[in-house]
């Protein structure tokens, strides 16, 4: 045993056994042992009750269990990977099936319809505020639902095998959510702990076709964020590859294309113009049978997919084309949406040479921007004001630059 642990010296700090604070935290005494020698580390669902035990935060806790890593350097499941190359193992896991971090069958769970129901409820009122506002001003609602609700659910008998796999997928659409709102809040290591935990979820339940949206859209999409091209590709394509036909045409439709966004980064037009027309071609294949969580992608977004894409590739012209109809098909709802597409709209009139243009839609931008929380929204807006920055002299860039400094000054830089 290692006594000289951060973990042990808290715990003898507050006066627990392990026996004491393996109980408070809701686990056996071998796992607390195993976290005390650094052979591995709470999941993020078992911080809360853990930092509880000990009488710290969880931010505490997590600088604690980070400490402790580094004197053992053992490695465990992290609550913050260090990078984006740290979860290939955990992706790894999930393309192999391999049962890693769900409820333990003995401590299976009597949750009922009912309880499922709110959950449900209390998703699509997240997701509708995700979407309109951005995610500063609902992510710490989210977090809590997660950490407390569900995870009180987790601890709880389930009605039926059917109602504990629904309670696991809902906790992974939920973590699903976390993530996304903490890449919109520029926190990518928070991201990378919840896409983890929802990834295990479906590994659990052996739910493929989830795993492998996750995998590709979740995980690619913020491997792109952070500028991983080589990683959202393999991990995309591999998702593309494990899910086959037992996902739906939507889900292969929005793989199908972040596997053209990273080829499109990678400056491979080919590869990724006969990727977006193969998306474009399961979506029409898509029918009401559908699984909910996939819903939102439409041709319109698969249209924004595209944009992005043509944009990368230096083609201005297509891209425009491709954001007018991802503009017109999302609905007015969609604020953070509306306001990425608009600053991209901006960027590709810039690269054409049409200040007018762009400043007029940038002013749309803006708008949209500054009715939402959101970290992206405000990060496109800059980099819009940062290409204009040399044509600051022009009266309409100088209009935009005051108009942006009035209603969203986090956008300017200068």
């Amino acid at each position: 045993m290692n006594d000289s642990s951060p973990l042990a010296m808290r715990r003898r700090a507050v006066g627990h056994s392990q026996d004491d604070a393996a109980r408070a935290a809701g686990v056996d005494r071998r796992t607390w042992g195993r976290w005390e020698r650094g052979e591995a580390t709470p999941y993020p669902r078992q911080l809360p009750r853990v930092a509880t035990a000990l009488k710290i935060s969880v931010e505490k806790l997590d600088a604690l269990l980070n400490s402790a890593a580094d004197s053992s350097r053992s490695p465990g499941p992290s609550s913050n990977p260090s990078s984006l190359h740290d979860l290939d193992d955990m992706v790894n896991d999930w393309i192999g099936l391999s049962p890693t971090g769900g409820p333990s069958p003995g401590r299976a769970l009597r949750v009922t319809e009912e309880d499922l129901g709110m959950v449900r409820q209390m998703l699509a009122v997240f997701r509708q505020l995700d979407h309109t506002y951005g995610a500063r001003q609902s992510a710490g609602q989210v977090t809590d639902f997660i950490e407390r609700q569900l995870n009180d659910l987790q601890q709880r008998p389930a009605a039926s095998p059917s109602i504990a796999h629904q309670r696991a997928m809902l906790t992974a659409e939920a973590c699903e959510l976390a993530g996304y709102q903490a890449v919109d809040n520029g926190r990518p290591q928070q991201a990378q702990a919840y896409y983890q935990r929802a990834l295990n979820l479906t590994v659990a339940t052996g739910d493929h076709a989830y795993g492998a949206y996750l995998t590709a859209v979740n995980l690619g999409h913020l491997a792109l964020h952070c500028g991983e091209a080589e990683l959202a590709l393999r991990w995309a394509s591999a998702a593309l590859a494990a899910a086959g036909t037992a996902a739906s045409p939507a889900t292969r439709a929005a793989i199908t294309a972040v596997v053209a966004r990273a080829n499109a980064r990678l400056q491979r037009e080919d590869e990724a113009t006969r990727l977006l027309l193969e998306a474009e071609r399961l979506l029409d294949e898509g029918g009401s049978d559908e699984p909910p969580w996939i819903g939102y992608f439409t041709h319109a977004y698969l249209a924004d997919e595209a944009a992005h894409c043509f944009h990368d590739l230096g083609r201005p012209p297509t891209a425009r084309g491709q954001l007018v109809d991802a503009l017109g098909g999302v609905g007015t709802d969609r604020v953070r949406r509306r306001a990425i597409d608009a600053a991209l709209l901006a960027s590709t009139w810039i690269a054409s040479g049409e200040l007018d243009q762009a400043c007029a839609v940038g002013t749309e931008a803006v708008e949209y921007a500054a009715r939402t929380g959101s970290g992206r929204c405000v990060e496109r807006v800059g980099a819009v004001l940062g290409a204009l920055g040399p044509h600051s002299g022009y009266a309409p860039v100088r209009e935009l630059q005051e108009f942006t400094r009035a209603v969203l000054p986090a956008a300017v830089t200068g």
